[in-house]
């Protein structure tokens, strides 16, 4: 298709204007945001005004070099009716069995240079805030949803990258405050931005109203950033203001942003929310930047970077020892790392307690640090009337806390009451729709229930949806042994200790299968792991390490080859390490064969809730 050489001019049609060179589209004089791809379409559309286009023309202009369905197509038109409509005119009309026609009055003009915007400097707290003259569009409907996204870093370093996630998170975690408004999660919004480019896609991706988007960039003692403040459905750019800071007024850099949002989306603040707006942890921008590198790295999840965070929480609280945010974070991480089994109780619990402790000592009000209570309250004390007033008052001074729904779901969960456990765990979808831990756990709920079909279609789309995530492969395995699938279970298995690192064993398990079947397959799984166990190898790696292989994996694989000894003599061994996840035994069907024996009893009675 020959396209239309442009040397200049914009298209005019309606309140609407064109620029191809600068690819935005305006209406009444206002930028409106498109994604590449609309806006490619759009100007293919209006380049052949009155002329009808079929449908494989179009896809083959805007998709030359790739294969792409004709649902892509519809949507880019779809987008495009809802932005260009919203006075009830109709420019793009559908050619049934055809293809799409732009019909409307349209004027190419040359547009007159426009004198560049003045940014006037004011001052904000000994620093320099810089914002443009031109006038932004105001909301039209209520903001009810935002994605704060991590700020670009305009260079290759490191550290710019942390300021960025680290200033992103410190905003989400402002807004999460406040009752008026959904704010998605740091670890919703860093995943999809990893993956995503375009800040319309990732606001359609995550479901919110609204995306603040924009780059960091720290030069010479001084903080540069440019934020805006976008509509998902529309593009309409809400704001757009740059800040030019000293360093070390990172806070002003802070509150100067989240005013301006909450004032943007005409908030009216209580007194209790706008104490938790304008709360600072510390006055120390070092310690403020060691306490956001630590973020950075919690945000991760993976044992190593939990770590790493606990070594830079601790260097914040070195330079400012009453930073109560540090101190709730290095109680989370090392209570994460002990559930995770990557740490014993001995060297995790008493150092979570202190710092937890510490740090509501220096602030009640802290959401993190209730939550971090309720994980010791529920895992080591098992005192549940604790755990659920210290989740409940997480969530009274964050509503947007997800974590703390999570874990109220998961609560719940081991408590038996699969309902409401369920209730807490669509909350947190909701705040948190891509936490692959939280679908994880709704399968597990949907196990433990022994609702079968439905866990066995939550954890496959789980699974599906995230393909380096083992565990829902290793509760399908549950699942499947549990309606007497024990191909698919044995499967399942295997596909979760490749996931892990372990391809070789897998190898040898299937050969076991294929040449002596699944039952002896099984029992030479749990041989092998048993001597694992003796060596003191991790399963994962092969190293050496005393106590590496939890005894709980290995009542389990007893307890699929209806060994009841082995199994017993594992579960009590469980319960010597103080495994978090052992109060689960009472509600698997893989346990039926052990469930009448005092020994199993008195273990289940041992991991029972206050």
């Amino acid at each position: 298709m020959e396209r239309v050489e442009n040397k200049g001019f914009v298209y005019e049609f309606g309140r609407f204007v064109l620029d191809p060179k600068g690819k935005t589209l305006f209406s009444d004089g206002k930028p409106i945001h498109l994604p590449a791809k609309e806006f490619e379409t759009l100007l293919l559309l209006v380049e052949n005004n009155h002329r009808a286009l079929s449908k494989e023309e179009m896809m083959e202009a805007l998709w030359r070099d790739s294969f792409v369905e004709e649902s892509n197509l519809a949507k880019q038109i779809s987008r495009l009716r809802k932005i260009l409509n919203s006075d009830g005119e109709q420019f793009i009309e559908t050619l049934p069995k055809h293809g799409y026609r732009f019909s409307a009055d349209l004027r190419r003009t040359i547009p007159v240079a426009e004198e560049p915007p003045i940014l006037e400097r004011r001052p904000l707290k000994g620093s320099t805030f810089l914002y443009s003259n031109r006038e932004t569009a105001s909301p039209t409907e209520k903001i009810k949803s935002i994605a704060v996204l991590p700020l670009r870093p305009l260079t290759a370093e490191e550290k710019n990258k942390v300021l960025g996630l680290g200033l992103a998170d410190a905003l989400i975690t402002k807004l999460g405050s406040l009752k008026q408004i959904v704010v998605r999660p740091t670890s919703a919004v860093a995943r999809i931005a990893d993956a995503l480019a375009d800040p319309i896609e990732i606001g359609r991706k995550l479901d919110v109203d609204a995306v603040l988007e924009g780059s960091i960039q720290e030069s010479e003692g001084r903080l540069r950033i440019s934020a805006r403040l976008i509509r998902t459905e529309s593009g309409m750019q809400l704001w757009a203001e740059n800040f030019d800071e000293p360093t070390n007024e990172i806070f002003a850099l802070q509150d100067a942003l989240s005013n301006k949002i909450a004032k943007t989306l005409a908030f009216e603040l209580s007194h209790t929310e706008n104490k938790l707006f304008v709360r600072h942890g510390t006055d120390n921008t070092e310690a403020y930047e060691k306490y956001l590198r630590g973020r950075f790295h919690q945000s991760q999840n993976t044992p190593n970077s939990l770590n790493r965070s606990i070594e830079f929480y601790e260097q914040a609280i070195a330079l400012d020892p009453n930073f109560a945010e540090a101190y709730a974070d290095i109680a989370d991480a090392h209570i994460i790392l002990f559930n995770f089994g990557v740490r014993p109780a001995s060297e995790t619990i008493l150092q979570a307690r202190e710092s937890v402790n510490r740090a509501l000592q220096l602030d009640r009000d802290l959401s993190r640090a209730h939550m971090s209570l309720a994980l010791i309250q529920f895992l080591i004390d098992h005192n549940w009337a604790e755990a659920e007033k210290s989740l409940e008052r997480a969530i009274a001074l964050n509503p947007n806390n997800a974590d703390a729904y999570h874990r109220y779901a998961y609560f719940l969960m081991q408590l038996g009451k699969f309902d409401e456990s369920l209730q807490k765990a669509e909350k947190a979808c909701e705040l948190n729709p891509f936490s692959n831990i939280v679908q994880n756990n709704i399968g597990m709920t949907y196990l433990c229930a022994r609702r079968y079909p439905e866990a066995i279609k939550q954890l496959e789309k789980t699974a599906a949806e995230n393909p380096h995530f083992s565990l829902p492969r290793r509760l399908l395995s549950v699942a499947y042994e549990a309606i007497g699938e024990m191909e698919k279970a044995f499967e399942a298995d295997l596909k979760a200790l490749e996931i892990d690192g372990r391809k070789e064993f897998a190898a040898k398990l299937r050969e076991q299968r294929d040449v002596v079947g699944i039952s002896a397959a099984n029992r030479f799984w749990l041989d092998e792991t048993i001597k694992a166990k003796e060596a003191g190898r991790i399963s994962s790696t092969g190293e050496t390490q005393g106590g590496a292989v939890p005894a709980f994996f290995l009542a389990s694989r007893a307890a699929v080859v209806k060994d009841r000894e082995q199994t017993l003599r594992w579960l009590e061994q469980s319960l010597q390490e103080g495994d978090p996840t052992l109060a689960i035994i009472k509600f698997l069907a893989r346990y039926d064969f052990v469930r009448d024996d005092p020994r199993f009893q008195a273990v289940v009675q041992k991991t029972s809730y206050q």
